[in-house]
């Protein structure tokens, strides 16, 4: 999976979405309710933008030798960012829905839920799991600490304009 559509992946996972990519297309598709789907392109735009800008912000990385390590500091970045990200948003989820989860809104949402997870398996139902390696440290720990200052928040204004 390209370390980007990692990111969309998290933010669509907590967002009771699903997610494919399709590699040799370079395209994800993302299956789920509309408001959901809003939201995950939303918070997604959003934290690619402010991953990129921080990433970059890193400038190049070079060994002691001058090698370049840019290529696997960026993709250790993402992937980092994109786990911490999920994190954060697992976190926030489990924060928000617990205490107070109305038991009339329970069935609604696991509704919601068995529809995506029906759809998406009739959709792509030859699907493959692959994981991503992670080559840099420092990269990894960039993205993590970068992750950690995002912005999560959505507009609600942007949702419905």
């Amino acid at each position: 999976m390209d370390a980007k559509s990692h990111l969309v992946a998290a933010i669509a996972r907590a967002n009771r979405c699903r997610t494919v990519f399709y590699s040799k297309l370079g395209l994800l598709a993302v299956v789920g309710e509309e408001m959901d789907l809003e939201i995950t392109e939303l918070l997604s735009t959003s934290l690619l933008v402010q991953a990129t800008r921080t990433m970059v912000a890193e400038g190049s990385q070079v060994t002691r030798a001058g090698t370049s390590r840019t290529r696997s500091f960026r993709q250790s970045y993402l992937v980092a960012y994109a786990t911490r990200i999920g994190e954060r948003l697992d976190d926030a989820g489990t924060r928000a829905h617990a205490p107070a989860e109305d038991a009339r809104l329970l069935p609604v949402l696991a509704k919601r839920s068995r529809v995506v997870e029906e759809t998406f398996a009739a959709m792509f139902s030859h699907t493959v799991q692959r994981s991503v390696s992670v080559t840099n440290g420092a990269g990894w720990q960039a993205g993590r600490a970068a992750a950690d200052r995002a912005d999560l928040t959505v507009e609600r204004d942007a949702i419905n304009a």
